[in-house]
């Protein structure tokens, strides 16, 4: 079952700011394969370009599936229904762990000799951004500059 978040005109603030981010997370998600992983052959490789076997054509496949979902998720969210954050926030954690375990393999193999980059770092920042999203709340009390 879908559940609004809340109707009316009591409607939550901070609903468009986490939702944005969930929504600005999977961005980066997505954009982050244009940027260089690793290096240490001839050139550098980004997320979507040179795979080698099906580990690296299945990573750079699901971080597209995941930025989609955070993406939809954060829509949602906004719209109103309440799955809408749940769903961003687990996509998030899958891509922070995707790019973790990738930047954990890459430093602990000896026997590669291949370097992170960009990519893997920024990935995991963004899901760090879009796992955090649905905490951010704002502390409404006496002292509230807004209203």
């Amino acid at each position: 079952m879908f559940y609004l978040v809340e109707t009316g005109k009591k409607r939550n603030p901070d609903v468009l700011v986490q939702g944005g981010l969930s929504i600005f997370a999977g961005v980066i998600y997505f954009v982050v394969l244009f940027l260089p992983w690793l290096s240490g052959r001839s050139s550098a490789i980004s997320g979507l370009t040179d795979p080698q076997d099906q580990v690296a054509i299945a990573i750079p496949m699901i971080l597209i599936l995941l930025s989609i979902m955070t993406v939809f998720g954060g829509v949602l969210h906004i719209v109103g229904y309440e799955l809408g954050m749940q769903l961003a926030t687990l996509m998030s954690a899958i891509a922070f762990f995707i790019s973790v375990m990738v930047i954990i393999v890459t430093l602990f193999n000896e026997s590669l000799e291949i370097n992170l980059l960009l990519g893997p770092w920024i990935c995991a920042a963004g899901a760090i951004l879009g796992t955090l999203s649905s905490k951010l709340k704002r502390k409404v009390g006496s002292n509230d500059l807004i209203g």
